[in-house]
């Protein structure tokens, strides 16, 4: 199977208008000149799904841009205060508040475990805009799918390193929790859910 290009992907998938290309071409071209190669690689993987989906939730005029810069420079420390950020910076600050949605505060982290941390942040997320929430369990997704690769690789049916562990169990920690908050989402909502769900389950952990 040919490998995607994925930056050539993320815009094929978006409409052909000069500002919505220009915006989400500027935030990879940050995102690869801040990560690392490897990381970077990750997040095109990520921002194409996630291109894809708000390409299905956007109006035919009217496409939800902010959600895609803001997944992208998600990625970025403290990018909302860089000067660059100004490019992206609207009257609204969709993407200022979106990107501020969807990144965990450090010091919650440290005071509380990344993954209990971002099941206290996912939860109101859910409530409070469900499309990023969304994103955020795409994002997961990912996580668990590049773990399934590299057992693949290896040619195991467990993971093979005690980070991917902790992982896996911590996503099913945070799945098992929404799941019994009652969250009521919607069906595209639902359907990325429940493709974290099949990647947990044929996790033998």
């Amino acid at each position: 199977m040919t490998e995607i290009n994925y930056e050539q992907g993320i815009i094929e998938e978006l409409p052909q208008i000069p500002y919505v290309v220009d915006q989400v071409d500027d935030a990879l071209k940050w995102a690869k000149e801040t990560l690392s190669e490897g990381d970077y690689n990750k997040l095109l993987k990520v921002a194409y799904d996630v291109t894809k989906f708000v390409k299905s939730i956007s109006e035919p005029n009217f496409f939800k841009t902010h959600l895609v810069v803001a997944s992208i420079l998600s990625n970025i420390p403290d990018a909302t205060t860089n000067e660059r950020f100004k490019r992206f910076d609207t009257a609204s600050k969709a993407t200022e508040n979106a990107y501020n949605l969807l990144n965990i505060d450090p010091n919650e982290i440290e005071k509380h475990g990344c993954f209990k941390t971002t099941l206290l942040h996912l939860v109101p997320l859910a409530k409070e805009n469900e499309d990023l929430f969304a994103i955020s369990l795409i994002g997961i997704k990912h996580d668990l799918k590049e773990i399934v690769a590299g057992m693949e690789v290896a040619g195991v049916k467990t993971p093979i390193t005690a980070p991917d562990y902790i992982t896996i169990l911590g996503y099913a920690l945070i799945m098992a929790n929404i799941r019994m908050s009652n969250l009521k989402l919607l069906d595209r909502t639902h359907t990325i859910y429940n493709e974290v769900l099949i990647l947990l389950n044929s996790l033998q952990y």
